[in-house]
Parts: structure tokens; sequence; C-alpha cells
């Protein structure tokens, strides 16, 4: 009986240490301590590392910290800073663009450049192996962050100034950050009373938070209290709208295709166009590698052009048969700036209201140059006042990187080509611009450009098609002829065009033997077409190519449609 009520009490007491062992294992808490080292990857240690908000950044190239300054290298800057800030490793420039300016700097060098103007910096633009880095002192003014270094940690805590926070205050005398929200996690630092923290995220028993020295992890919610919420700065908003509007109405532009100095001399001759907003004559053009520009501007044409109300948007072209040059002098800085210093000189030379860009054939890798070429020549034609207009492509695959969605962010106008949608070497027949194609353009630009900033280019002319036999294979050529040339080339081989109401455009054809000639017309009731589209979609205005090749007819058109 004893020896029974022994082994019950030692079972009892097993048991006993059973539960213990099981209720210290479930509810005693880890109180082992170990390194934010020991968890974290790229948290400080030997190499610097970098927080932002609550994520630990993994980099390539770490921060560098020189005589107490903060510099961050350029790759993290561009990914989370600034996207369009741009490092130009040929000639080691840097350039930062903003709304109203551009911003270039020299590795090594104390003087930067503000819209062309020297400013001092007191630490320079670095570089650090093959790797540019920029003060965090320079960016803090420019971009909405904040930062610093802690020493102790070897790491830079960075915040965005927009970011609404939460900070919260240590009301209990030790408080573990956990590396994991649950007691059984290890112990990263215990906090003191008054200590601070930001509390990212929260949930039903625990914050997530991070400690003033950067550590990130998870505090019981019984830890924390005096809780105050802290407005972010406002984001200055850029104001999109276009900095120029007619005096009546939407825009009416046309293009004027000059070729040698003394066709702009006498350009100006031309009669008065009722209803005119702006003439944008065919000046500058791309010459060599250097960006030199070819100039054939007139100095009287724009008087007389002013004299009659119109404004004067001077068009820029780049070479279309050779993208390799065009290549050549976008994606180097120095060679973009030659080309704006020169249209900025230019514009205030020839009194211009404007700048047109038509650059066209660009090459796929030559994309993120034009973008920048545009960012950095807009901020300094609007600081002189004048409206910059871009001409496009109607979107397709191969013209994405044209990137409108970017341009439109920054010029005033977007000036959509609708034609040439057969071209002069088309493999086929067809129309310059059938309505279905332009109004599907228009559609697809105001999905990446808001519809005050799009203008619909319109065809002034028409193509005649030639098809014939050759080697058993039909063969397609065609010349380009103006309005009435198109109409009279019917009337001279006895051709009554038919309407064609799904093209909205009339349509003959005629053959000389074996072979067949088709034209699709342009003319005044297939412009009107079109422009019914301008204020189905509410675009800004439309312009024509080219002056000269219209029938007068037109000109009441876009009179009675965009003035009235």
């Amino acid at each position: 009986m004893r020896k029974r009520k022994i082994r019950f009490i030692s079972l009892f007491f097993i048991l006993g240490i059973i539960i213990l062992i099981f209720m210290i294992k479930k509810y005693m808490p880890n109180f082992r301590v170990v390194s934010v080292q020991e968890v974290f990857n790229n948290f400080g240690g030997e190499k610097t590392g970098l927080i932002l908000g609550k994520d630990i950044i993994v980099m390539e190239n770490e921060p560098k910290i020189i005589d107490e300054e903060i510099f961050l290298p350029f790759d993290f800057v561009k990914e989370y800073v600034d996207p369009y800030i741009f490092w130009d490793e040929e000639v080691e420039k840097l350039t930062i663009t903003t709304k109203n300016k551009v911003i270039r700097m020299k590795t090594d060098e104390l003087t930067y450049y503000v819209n062309q103007q020297p400013l001092t910096l007191q630490l320079p633009l670095r570089k650090f192996g093959d790797v540019p880095y920029i003060s965090f002192s320079f960016l803090k003014d420019l971009f909405n962050i904040e930062a610093n270094y802690n020493e102790e940690n070897n790491i830079v805590i960075m915040d965005y100034t927009t970011d609404v926070k939460k900070i919260g205050e240590i009301i209990t005398k030790k408080a573990p950050i956990r590396y994991e929200g649950n007691i059984k996690s290890p112990i990263l630092k215990k906090l003191i009373l008054e200590d601070k923290v930001r509390i990212f995220e929260e949930n039903e028993d625990w914050y997530y938070v991070r400690t003033e020295d950067g550590i990130i992890g998870y505090i019981a919610k019984k830890h924390i209290g005096n809780i105050e919420t802290i407005q972010g700065e406002e984001l200055e908003v850029e104001d999109i709208s276009p900095s120029w509007k007619p005096v009546e109405g939407k825009i009416n532009l046309v293009w004027d295709q000059v070729f040698k100095p003394e066709d702009s001399e006498a350009s100006y001759k031309f009669n008065e166009i009722k209803g005119l907003d702006v003439l944008s004559p065919s000046w500058f053009s791309i010459e060599n590698e250097n960006g030199d520009l070819k100039n054939i501007a007139s100095k009287k044409y724009v008087d007389w052009a002013h004299s009659k109300g119109y404004q004067v948007w001077a068009m820029i072209t780049n070479p279309f048969t050779d993208s390799d040059l065009t290549h050549k002098v976008l994606s180097n800085t120095d060679k973009r700036e030659n080309i704006i210093k020169q249209l900025l000189a230019f514009a205030s030379l020839y009194d211009l209201d404007g700048i047109n860009i038509d650059f066209e054939s660009l090459r796929t890798e030559t994309g993120e140059y034009y973008v920048q070429f545009i960012r950095e020549l807009t901020p300094l034609l609007k600081e002189q006042g004048l409206v910059v207009s871009v001409d496009m492509y109607v979107p397709s695959g191969w013209t994405r990187h044209y990137n409108r969605a970017e341009v439109g962010k920054v010029v005033d106008y977007i000036i959509v080509m609708a034609y040439d949608e057969h071209w002069s070497t088309s493999p086929e027949s067809g129309s310059v611009a059938s309505i279905g194609w332009v109004e599907e353009g228009i559609k697809n630009t105001l999905e990446e450009v808001p519809k005050e900033k799009v203008i619909l280019g319109l065809p002034y002319y028409t193509r005649l098609w030639k098809e014939e036999i050759i080697d058993g294979e039909i063969q397609v050529s065609s010349r380009a002829y103006g309005m009435a040339r198109g109409e009279n080339i019917l009337k001279e081989n006895n051709v009554e065009p038919v309407w064609l109401e799904d093209i909205g455009q009339y349509y003959g054809e005629y053959k000389e033997g074996d072979i067949t000639y088709k034209i699709w017309l342009e003319e005044e009731r297939s412009i009107e077409e079109k422009v019914k589209l301008v204020d189905k979609y509410d675009l800004a205005g439309v312009a024509g190519w080219k002056r000269g090749l219209e029938k007068e007819e037109i000109w009441d058109v876009l009179y009675e449609y965009l003035k009235n």
C-alpha cells in the first residue's frame, strides 16, 4: 500500500513537472538578446546600411559618410528619390530636372548650374570608384526626404517627409523590442522609459515599430503610450495645364515647311488666314554629331506673323534618315545642352512664341535620351515664356519608346500626327488617314495624355497610288499631292469619286493599260469629319500638314468648328 502511494506521488510529481515545463514553454517569454546584424542582412555592421521607412534597403553600393555628411549612390537616388535623375558617364555630369529647373553638376567641382546660372555648392558630387554619389544636403532641398546617420549601428535612417507619422512613447521601465510579434521571439534591444518609436503597423497585441537608432521590430502594446500622429508635408502638385491658350476657341496651327533661308523670306507674303492662331515654320534641324543646328529662320517672317496676330512656334527636326546621328547627339549631355543653348538664343533673337519638336524615326534605345532632352529643354523655354509642343506618332507598339505619358507631363501640347496610315513606301494602297484609324489614335493617346494637351494633326495632302503587275506580283508605289491637285487628277481622268462612309473620304480609281491608279481624297468634307472628333473628345485644337497643300475651303471648315 505504501509503495503504491509513493508511486502515485511520484507520477503526480512527474506530471506536475511536465505541466510546468509545458506552461513555461507556452507562457514564459524569451529573454535571449541577439544582435540586429544576426537577424537582419544589410543592417549596418562593417558595411553602412540604409533604412527607408520600415524597410531595410538592399544596396549594391553602400552610402558613404564623409565628414558627417551623407552621400547616397546614384542608383539608390534614382530608384527611391527621383526617377528622372540622369547620369551621363561619358561626360561625368549629373542632371536633375524639375517643373521649372534644370540642375547640372559635374563630379568634384564646387560649381553647379541651375537653369544655366552658376551657383556654388558646399559639397560636390563625388565618385567613389565608378559610382557617382550625391550629398544628402543637396537632395533634401529639392525632394521630400529626411535622413540621419546612426554611428552606433552604422546605418542611415531615411523617411519621406510627405508620410503621415505615428510616434509612440515607452511608458514602462523596460520594453523589449522583438524580431517577431510574439514573446518567444528573440529580443533585439530593450528600450527604457520615454524612449520614442515610430509605429508602422499594429495587430491585436503588438506594434511594428522603428527605434530612433534604426532597429525595426515588434513591441507589445502595453509598453507604448502617448501616441501622437504627425501629418506629412503636402506634396507639391505640378500644374499640368498648358501655359498658353488661343484668345478664342481652340487652337488652329499650320506647319509651314521651308527648305532654305529665302523660302522663309518669301513665306510671310502669303494671304492672311481667318481663324489661324499659330504658324510653325521648319527652321531648325540637327546638323552634325556635335548638336550644332542648321538655322534658316527669318525675323521678317516673325514680325509679319505677329502683325497679323499669329504666334510663331518654330520647328526643330532631327535627321529622319540618320537614326545613328540622332542617338549620338541625344545620348550625350553636352550635345543636348548645345542644342538647348542654341534654341534659347534663337528664341530670343527671332522673338519666337514657342518651339515645336519634331523628332522622328528614333531607335528604341534612343527613347530614354529623347525624354531626357524634353525634360531638360522645356523648363528653360518656359522660363522665357515660350510654348512647348511635341509631334508624336499615333500610338502603336513600335512607338512606345517615345513615352507619351512622361513627355505629356512636361510639355504644353502633344500633336498627334494622325496621318500616314498608309505611308509613302507602304506595301499596299490605302487612305492617308481613314476616320476610324484617326479616332482610334485619339482614344489611345488620351489614355496617356490629358485632353487639354492633345492637338489633332490633320493631313492637307493625299496620295495617288500606282498598282502594276511585275513578275506576277502587284507592285505598289505612291506620290503625294495637295488637295486640289488630287481632285484634278480624278477630273482629268473622268472619274466621279464615291464617298466611303466607313473611311470618311471620297475614293476614286482609274486604269491606264495594266496599271491601276487609286486615290483617297482629303478635302473639306473629310477634314470636317476629323475636326468633329476634336469636339467629341474635347481636344485642344488641330495642326495641319502642311501650308500650301490645303484648299481655301478648309479654313472655313476649321473656323466654323474651332472658333464658333
